[in-house]
Protein backbone atom coordinates (compact mmCIF):
# COMPACT_ATOMS: atom_id res chain seq x y z
CA UNK A 1 0.00 0.00 0.00
CA UNK A 2 2.67 2.36 0.86
CA UNK A 3 5.01 1.84 -2.19
CA UNK A 4 1.60 2.47 -4.19
CA UNK A 5 0.61 5.47 -2.55
CA UNK A 6 4.24 6.59 -3.53
CA UNK A 7 4.27 5.62 -6.88
CA UNK A 8 1.17 7.60 -7.37
CA UNK A 9 2.77 10.64 -5.78
CA UNK A 10 5.52 10.34 -8.05
CA UNK A 11 3.40 10.26 -11.14
CA UNK A 12 0.91 13.07 -9.83
CA UNK A 13 3.87 15.18 -9.34
CA UNK A 14 5.58 14.12 -12.79
CA UNK A 15 2.35 14.93 -14.06
CA UNK A 16 1.38 18.49 -12.96
CA UNK A 17 5.41 19.26 -13.77
CA UNK A 18 4.76 18.49 -17.22
CA UNK A 19 1.45 20.86 -17.41
CA UNK A 20 2.67 23.55 -15.39
CA UNK A 21 1.37 26.52 -17.24
CA UNK A 22 4.08 28.82 -15.10
CA UNK A 23 7.85 27.89 -14.55
CA UNK A 24 9.40 30.13 -12.40
CA UNK A 25 12.49 31.71 -13.33
CA UNK A 26 15.28 34.33 -11.83
CA UNK A 27 18.36 36.13 -13.94
CA UNK A 28 21.15 37.16 -11.35
CA UNK A 29 23.07 39.78 -12.50
CA UNK A 30 26.16 37.78 -11.78
CA UNK A 31 25.10 33.83 -12.33
CA UNK A 32 23.36 34.27 -15.29
CA UNK A 33 19.58 32.09 -15.44
CA UNK A 34 19.18 30.04 -12.53
CA UNK A 35 16.86 28.07 -14.03
CA UNK A 36 19.51 26.37 -15.99
CA UNK A 37 21.12 23.42 -13.84
CA UNK A 38 24.34 24.32 -15.38
CA UNK A 39 24.04 27.77 -14.14
CA UNK A 40 26.18 27.27 -11.30
CA UNK A 41 28.88 23.82 -10.60
CA UNK A 42 30.27 22.55 -7.91
CA UNK A 43 34.28 21.73 -8.02
CA UNK A 44 35.01 18.18 -9.29
CA UNK A 45 37.64 17.55 -6.59
CA UNK A 46 39.05 20.15 -4.14
CA UNK A 47 42.53 20.96 -2.08
CA UNK A 48 41.22 19.08 1.06
CA UNK A 49 40.60 15.01 0.77
CA UNK A 50 37.04 14.15 1.91
CA UNK A 51 36.13 13.95 5.50
CA UNK A 52 34.97 10.81 7.63
CA UNK A 53 31.83 11.95 9.10
CA UNK A 54 29.44 11.03 11.69
CA UNK A 55 27.65 7.85 11.19
CA UNK A 56 25.21 7.37 14.20
CA UNK A 57 21.52 6.43 13.72
CA UNK A 58 19.39 9.71 13.74
CA UNK A 59 16.01 8.50 15.23
CA UNK A 60 13.47 11.12 15.67
CA UNK A 61 9.90 10.23 17.55
CA UNK A 62 7.03 12.58 17.44
CA UNK A 63 6.21 12.89 21.16
CA UNK A 64 2.76 14.73 20.71
CA UNK A 65 1.06 16.55 18.26
CA UNK A 66 -0.39 19.05 20.83
CA UNK A 67 1.24 22.61 20.22
CA UNK A 68 0.92 25.91 21.80
CA UNK A 69 1.47 27.81 18.37
CA UNK A 70 0.02 28.62 15.29
CA UNK A 71 2.99 28.93 13.02
CA UNK A 72 1.83 30.51 9.66
CA UNK A 73 2.44 27.32 7.09
CA UNK A 74 2.47 24.32 10.13
CA UNK A 75 3.55 21.50 7.95
CA UNK A 76 1.48 19.13 10.14
CA UNK A 77 -1.70 20.70 9.25
CA UNK A 78 -0.86 21.33 5.63
CA UNK A 79 1.03 18.52 4.18
CA UNK A 80 1.35 15.81 6.26
CA UNK A 81 -1.76 15.39 7.64
CA UNK A 82 -5.90 16.62 6.96
CA UNK A 83 -6.16 19.09 9.52
CA UNK A 84 -5.54 19.47 13.23
CA UNK A 85 -7.85 16.27 15.04
CA UNK A 86 -5.84 14.03 12.42
CA UNK A 87 -2.88 15.40 13.89
CA UNK A 88 -4.14 15.02 17.57
CA UNK A 89 -5.06 11.76 16.89
CA UNK A 90 -2.08 10.29 15.21
CA UNK A 91 0.97 12.20 16.82
CA UNK A 92 1.04 10.33 20.30
CA UNK A 93 3.59 8.33 21.70
CA UNK A 94 3.92 5.98 24.16
CA UNK A 95 7.09 5.69 26.33
CA UNK A 96 7.45 2.10 27.03
CA UNK A 97 6.34 0.84 23.58
CA UNK A 98 8.42 2.97 21.43
CA UNK A 99 11.32 2.84 23.90
CA UNK A 100 11.54 -0.77 22.94
CA UNK A 101 10.72 0.04 18.83
CA UNK A 102 14.26 2.52 19.69
CA UNK A 103 15.86 -0.36 21.28
CA UNK A 104 15.27 -2.47 18.48
CA UNK A 105 16.99 -0.06 16.00
CA UNK A 106 19.83 0.67 17.77
CA UNK A 107 20.90 -2.94 18.67
CA UNK A 108 20.26 -4.22 15.32
CA UNK A 109 22.67 -1.49 14.24
CA UNK A 110 25.03 -1.67 16.77
CA UNK A 111 25.75 1.91 16.85
CA UNK A 112 25.62 5.31 18.91
CA UNK A 113 22.07 6.82 18.05
CA UNK A 114 21.15 10.71 18.58
CA UNK A 115 17.59 10.23 19.50
CA UNK A 116 15.34 13.96 18.42
CA UNK A 117 12.00 14.62 20.02
CA UNK A 118 9.94 16.39 17.84
CA UNK A 119 6.42 17.25 17.25
CA UNK A 120 3.34 19.22 17.58
CA UNK A 121 5.91 21.22 20.50
CA UNK A 122 7.20 18.52 22.26
CA UNK A 123 7.78 20.38 25.91
CA UNK A 124 4.10 19.82 26.52
CA UNK A 125 4.74 16.26 27.23
CA UNK A 126 7.42 15.99 29.10
CA UNK A 127 6.19 13.01 31.30
CA UNK A 128 6.52 10.92 27.93
CA UNK A 129 9.99 12.24 27.40
CA UNK A 130 11.03 11.73 30.49
CA UNK A 131 9.80 8.04 30.78
CA UNK A 132 11.22 7.25 27.24
CA UNK A 133 15.04 8.19 28.32
CA UNK A 134 14.23 6.10 31.39
CA UNK A 135 13.25 3.18 29.83
CA UNK A 136 16.13 3.28 28.07
CA UNK A 137 18.40 3.61 30.66
CA UNK A 138 16.99 0.39 32.25
CA UNK A 139 17.41 -1.19 28.84
CA UNK A 140 21.37 -0.66 29.36
CA UNK A 141 21.17 1.75 26.34
CA UNK A 142 21.56 5.25 28.28
CA UNK A 143 25.70 5.43 27.23
CA UNK A 144 24.63 4.49 23.70
CA UNK A 145 21.93 7.56 22.79
CA UNK A 146 21.95 10.66 23.56
CA UNK A 147 19.23 13.29 23.08
CA UNK A 148 17.56 16.21 21.17
CA UNK A 149 14.62 18.34 21.43
CA UNK A 150 12.78 20.67 18.38
CA UNK A 151 10.88 23.39 20.28
CA UNK A 152 9.28 26.60 19.22
CA UNK A 153 10.83 27.65 23.08
CA UNK A 154 7.46 28.85 24.87
CA UNK A 155 7.85 26.20 27.79
CA UNK A 156 12.42 26.13 28.02
CA UNK A 157 12.29 28.52 31.26
CA UNK A 158 9.59 26.04 32.81
CA UNK A 159 11.09 23.03 31.88
CA UNK A 160 14.75 23.94 33.19
CA UNK A 161 13.09 24.92 36.49
CA UNK A 162 10.96 22.05 36.65
CA UNK A 163 12.80 19.26 35.18
CA UNK A 164 16.37 19.96 35.78
CA UNK A 165 17.19 16.40 35.75
CA UNK A 166 15.37 16.09 32.03
CA UNK A 167 17.75 18.98 30.88
CA UNK A 168 20.90 17.84 31.53
CA UNK A 169 20.77 14.94 29.72
CA UNK A 170 19.89 17.09 26.64
CA UNK A 171 22.82 17.60 24.07
CA UNK A 172 21.07 19.99 21.99
CA UNK A 173 17.92 22.06 22.33
CA UNK A 174 16.77 23.12 18.18
CA UNK A 175 14.45 26.09 19.17
CA UNK A 176 12.67 28.18 16.07
CA UNK A 177 12.99 31.57 16.13
CA UNK A 178 11.27 33.21 13.26
CA UNK A 179 13.39 36.96 13.13
CA UNK A 180 13.29 39.88 16.12
CA UNK A 181 9.92 40.52 18.06
CA UNK A 182 7.62 42.02 15.28
CA UNK A 183 8.24 39.47 12.44
CA UNK A 184 8.41 36.58 14.53
CA UNK A 185 4.95 37.49 16.37
CA UNK A 186 3.72 37.70 12.91
CA UNK A 187 4.60 34.22 11.88
CA UNK A 188 4.90 32.33 14.82
CA UNK A 189 1.03 33.48 16.64
CA UNK A 190 1.17 31.82 20.11
CA UNK A 191 4.85 32.10 20.98
CA UNK A 192 6.53 34.95 22.99
CA UNK A 193 10.14 35.95 21.57
CA UNK A 194 10.66 37.82 25.14
CA UNK A 195 9.92 34.66 26.82
CA UNK A 196 11.96 32.50 24.58
CA UNK A 197 14.37 34.74 25.04
CA UNK A 198 14.06 34.49 29.04
CA UNK A 199 13.77 30.45 28.75
CA UNK A 200 17.24 30.74 26.72
CA UNK A 201 19.02 32.76 29.55
CA UNK A 202 17.67 30.33 32.01
CA UNK A 203 18.71 27.15 30.08
CA UNK A 204 22.16 28.84 29.97
CA UNK A 205 22.88 29.90 32.97
CA UNK A 206 22.06 26.58 34.40
CA UNK A 207 23.32 24.09 32.06
CA UNK A 208 25.91 23.87 29.36
CA UNK A 209 23.32 22.56 26.63
CA UNK A 210 24.03 23.98 23.15
CA UNK A 211 20.99 25.42 21.44
CA UNK A 212 20.50 25.52 17.33
CA UNK A 213 18.39 28.67 16.33
CA UNK A 214 16.04 27.08 13.35
CA UNK A 215 14.36 30.03 11.40
CA UNK A 216 11.98 28.93 8.81
CA UNK A 217 11.31 31.34 5.71
CA UNK A 218 8.67 31.97 4.23
CA UNK A 219 7.45 34.93 1.68
CA UNK A 220 6.94 37.65 3.58
CA UNK A 221 9.56 37.37 5.85
CA UNK A 222 13.29 38.74 5.85
CA UNK A 223 16.01 35.80 6.67
CA UNK A 224 18.30 39.08 7.70
CA UNK A 225 15.84 40.21 10.36
CA UNK A 226 16.27 36.12 11.09
CA UNK A 227 19.98 36.58 11.00
CA UNK A 228 20.10 39.62 13.30
CA UNK A 229 18.36 38.17 15.68
CA UNK A 230 20.72 35.10 15.92
CA UNK A 231 23.83 37.58 16.12
CA UNK A 232 21.89 39.20 18.86
CA UNK A 233 21.79 36.29 20.69
CA UNK A 234 24.94 34.73 20.11
CA UNK A 235 26.87 37.75 21.14
CA UNK A 236 24.99 37.36 24.64
CA UNK A 237 25.52 33.57 24.40
CA UNK A 238 22.46 32.38 24.21
CA UNK A 239 22.37 30.37 21.22
CA UNK A 240 25.39 28.23 19.90
CA UNK A 241 24.43 27.60 15.88
CA UNK A 242 22.18 28.89 12.87
CA UNK A 243 20.11 27.64 10.35
CA UNK A 244 17.44 28.65 8.15
CA UNK A 245 15.14 26.20 5.99
CA UNK A 246 12.56 27.42 3.20
CA UNK A 247 9.23 26.35 4.32
CA UNK A 248 7.91 23.33 2.05
CA UNK A 249 3.78 24.21 1.07
CA UNK A 250 1.69 23.14 -1.54
CA UNK A 251 1.39 26.83 -3.05
CA UNK A 252 3.36 28.73 -5.36
CA UNK A 253 5.28 31.79 -5.16
CA UNK A 254 2.61 34.74 -5.16
CA UNK A 255 5.76 36.75 -6.63
CA UNK A 256 8.99 34.32 -6.97
CA UNK A 257 11.08 37.17 -8.78
CA UNK A 258 10.53 39.71 -5.23
CA UNK A 259 11.10 37.09 -2.97
CA UNK A 260 14.59 35.59 -5.26
CA UNK A 261 15.99 39.33 -5.06
CA UNK A 262 15.06 40.15 -1.82
CA UNK A 263 16.68 36.49 -0.35
CA UNK A 264 19.56 37.55 -2.87
CA UNK A 265 20.32 40.86 -1.34
CA UNK A 266 19.83 39.22 2.11
CA UNK A 267 22.15 36.60 1.12
CA UNK A 268 24.71 38.58 0.09
CA UNK A 269 24.47 40.64 3.31
CA UNK A 270 24.98 37.66 5.81
CA UNK A 271 27.48 36.52 3.35
CA UNK A 272 29.00 40.09 4.22
CA UNK A 273 28.72 39.28 8.13
CA UNK A 274 30.38 36.22 7.39
CA UNK A 275 33.59 37.53 6.05
CA UNK A 276 34.11 40.54 8.59
CA UNK A 277 33.90 38.05 11.61
CA UNK A 278 36.00 35.44 9.58
CA UNK A 279 38.80 38.36 9.05
CA UNK A 280 38.67 38.86 13.01
CA UNK A 281 39.35 35.58 13.10
CA UNK A 282 35.34 34.02 14.15
CA UNK A 283 33.99 31.56 12.41
CA UNK A 284 30.33 32.17 12.38
CA UNK A 285 28.51 29.30 13.29
CA UNK A 286 25.80 28.90 9.99
CA UNK A 287 25.43 25.40 9.09
CA UNK A 288 24.28 25.75 5.83
CA UNK A 289 27.24 27.60 4.50
CA UNK A 290 29.74 26.11 6.72
CA UNK A 291 28.89 22.64 5.65
CA UNK A 292 28.87 23.96 1.90
CA UNK A 293 32.41 25.16 2.31
CA UNK A 294 33.01 21.72 3.17
CA UNK A 295 31.72 20.28 0.10
CA UNK A 296 33.51 22.53 -1.88
CA UNK A 297 37.22 22.57 -0.53
CA UNK A 298 37.04 18.59 -0.24
CA UNK A 299 35.15 18.10 -4.02
CA UNK A 300 33.12 15.78 -1.96
CA UNK A 301 29.70 14.44 -3.81
CA UNK A 302 26.86 14.50 -1.03
CA UNK A 303 25.79 10.58 -2.68
CA UNK A 304 22.14 11.11 -1.14
CA UNK A 305 19.49 13.34 -0.53
CA UNK A 306 20.42 16.37 2.04
CA UNK A 307 18.52 14.84 5.01
CA UNK A 308 19.41 11.05 4.15
CA UNK A 309 15.48 9.72 3.44
CA UNK A 310 16.46 6.86 1.66
CA UNK A 311 19.30 5.41 3.56
CA UNK A 312 17.99 3.23 6.36
CA UNK A 313 20.21 5.18 9.34
CA UNK A 314 17.53 7.59 9.94
CA UNK A 315 14.09 6.37 10.89
CA UNK A 316 11.15 8.61 11.89
CA UNK A 317 8.55 7.38 14.71
CA UNK A 318 4.92 8.69 14.22
CA UNK A 319 2.22 7.12 16.30
CA UNK A 320 2.63 3.37 16.02
CA UNK A 321 4.48 3.96 12.64
CA UNK A 322 8.00 3.97 11.82
CA UNK A 323 8.14 6.52 8.27
CA UNK A 324 11.85 7.94 6.56
CA UNK A 325 10.28 11.17 7.48
CA UNK A 326 8.07 12.56 9.95
CA UNK A 327 6.75 14.85 7.52
CA UNK A 328 5.72 12.70 5.09
CA UNK A 329 2.16 11.25 4.69
CA UNK A 330 1.91 8.96 7.78
CA UNK A 331 0.47 5.94 5.02
CA UNK A 332 4.15 6.01 3.67
CA UNK A 333 5.11 3.58 6.36
CA UNK A 334 7.88 1.59 6.80
CA UNK A 335 6.86 -0.51 9.32
CA UNK A 336 4.54 -1.35 12.42
CA UNK A 337 4.80 -0.85 16.03
CA UNK A 338 3.51 -3.78 17.55
CA UNK A 339 1.83 -3.30 21.04
CA UNK A 340 4.90 -5.44 22.34
CA UNK A 341 7.33 -2.78 20.82
CA UNK A 342 8.48 -5.11 18.05
CA UNK A 343 8.61 -3.44 14.62
CA UNK A 344 6.95 -5.42 11.79
CA UNK A 345 8.66 -4.25 8.35
CA UNK A 346 7.05 -3.68 5.35
CA UNK A 347 9.50 -4.81 3.29
CA UNK A 348 8.40 -2.97 0.11
CA UNK A 349 11.34 -0.96 -1.25
CA UNK A 350 9.76 2.18 -0.26
CA UNK A 351 13.07 4.08 0.19
CA UNK A 352 14.47 4.10 -3.05
CA UNK A 353 10.51 4.82 -4.49
CA UNK A 354 11.06 8.19 -2.10
CA UNK A 355 13.66 10.19 -4.19
CA UNK A 356 12.68 8.32 -7.76
CA UNK A 357 11.95 12.13 -8.75
CA UNK A 358 15.33 13.36 -8.83
CA UNK A 359 15.44 11.49 -12.35
CA UNK A 360 11.98 13.43 -13.30
CA UNK A 361 13.99 16.63 -12.09
CA UNK A 362 17.55 15.89 -13.37
CA UNK A 363 18.65 16.13 -10.35
CA UNK A 364 22.12 14.66 -11.50
CA UNK A 365 22.17 17.01 -14.30
CA UNK A 366 22.59 20.21 -12.08
CA UNK A 367 25.65 21.94 -10.93
CA UNK A 368 24.67 21.86 -7.15
CA UNK A 369 23.60 18.64 -6.89
CA UNK A 370 27.07 17.42 -5.07
CA UNK A 371 25.92 19.52 -2.37
CA UNK A 372 21.87 19.60 -2.52
CA UNK A 373 21.47 15.62 -3.14
CA UNK A 374 18.02 16.61 -4.53
CA UNK A 375 15.30 18.97 -2.19
CA UNK A 376 13.29 17.86 0.27
CA UNK A 377 10.76 14.50 -0.75
CA UNK A 378 8.28 16.29 1.01
CA UNK A 379 8.46 19.43 -1.07
CA UNK A 380 8.16 17.05 -4.16
CA UNK A 381 5.70 14.63 -3.49
CA UNK A 382 2.90 16.38 -1.69
CA UNK A 383 4.18 20.17 -1.80
CA UNK A 384 3.96 22.25 -5.28
CA UNK A 385 6.04 21.71 -8.33
CA UNK A 386 6.21 25.66 -9.37
CA UNK A 387 8.09 25.79 -5.58
CA UNK A 388 9.72 22.58 -5.85
CA UNK A 389 11.70 23.98 -9.01
CA UNK A 390 12.02 27.84 -7.55
CA UNK A 391 13.67 26.06 -4.33
CA UNK A 392 16.54 24.28 -7.08
CA UNK A 393 17.22 27.84 -8.11
CA UNK A 394 17.27 29.27 -4.82
CA UNK A 395 19.59 26.48 -3.87
CA UNK A 396 21.77 27.37 -6.84
CA UNK A 397 21.67 30.90 -5.84
CA UNK A 398 23.01 30.41 -2.44
CA UNK A 399 25.73 28.00 -4.05
CA UNK A 400 26.72 30.47 -6.82
CA UNK A 401 26.72 34.14 -3.97
CA UNK A 402 29.06 31.93 -1.78
CA UNK A 403 31.09 30.30 -4.98
CA UNK A 404 31.92 33.50 -5.90
CA UNK A 405 33.74 34.47 -2.17
CA UNK A 406 35.19 31.14 -2.11
CA UNK A 407 38.67 31.93 -3.73
CA UNK A 408 39.14 34.87 -0.48
CA UNK A 409 37.73 33.05 1.71
CA UNK A 410 40.13 29.82 1.54
CA UNK A 411 43.08 32.09 1.76
CA UNK A 412 41.58 33.17 5.11
CA UNK A 413 40.74 30.16 6.24
CA UNK A 414 44.22 28.49 5.42
CA UNK A 415 46.21 31.26 7.61
CA UNK A 416 44.15 30.33 10.27
CA UNK A 417 44.60 26.57 10.33
CA UNK A 418 40.92 25.78 9.65
CA UNK A 419 41.26 22.77 7.55
CA UNK A 420 37.25 20.94 6.72
CA UNK A 421 37.92 19.00 9.21
CA UNK A 422 38.13 21.73 11.86
CA UNK A 423 35.29 23.27 9.89
CA UNK A 424 33.15 20.66 10.35
CA UNK A 425 34.04 19.65 13.91
CA UNK A 426 33.16 23.22 14.74
CA UNK A 427 29.60 23.37 13.03
CA UNK A 428 29.04 21.99 9.61
CA UNK A 429 28.83 18.28 12.00
CA UNK A 430 25.34 19.59 13.05
CA UNK A 431 23.93 20.58 9.21
CA UNK A 432 22.69 16.53 9.65
CA UNK A 433 20.41 17.03 12.39
CA UNK A 434 18.77 19.89 10.41
CA UNK A 435 16.52 19.90 7.07
CA UNK A 436 20.74 20.35 5.86
CA UNK A 437 19.82 22.53 2.64
CA UNK A 438 17.72 25.49 2.53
Amino acid sequence: MALALADKLLTRFEKHLVSLSYRPAFFHPRLGDLSHPQAVKMPTEGLFPPLKKEEDLLLHITVTGRCNARCEGCINTSLTCEGRNEVLKLFEANPLRDAKALAQLILQEGKRATIAFYGGEPLLALSKMERLIEALDEMGLGKQVRYMVYTNGQFLKRTVEKAPGFVSRIWLFSVSIDGRPEQHARFRKGTDLFLIREGLSRLKNETGTRVLQWSTIREGQSLWDCFEEFVSLYERGLVDFFFWHLAETDEPFRDFKLFASLYATELEKILDTYEEYLKRGILLPILPLNELLVFWLTGEVRGHSACGVELATNFDLVGGKVLACADLPPELTLGEILPSGEIRWQGNGLLKSLVAYRKILGCENCGVYPYCGGRCPVQVLTGDPARTLAYCILTRLFVGLVAERVPYWQKILIAQGRTPSKIYEHSAFLARYTDVIP
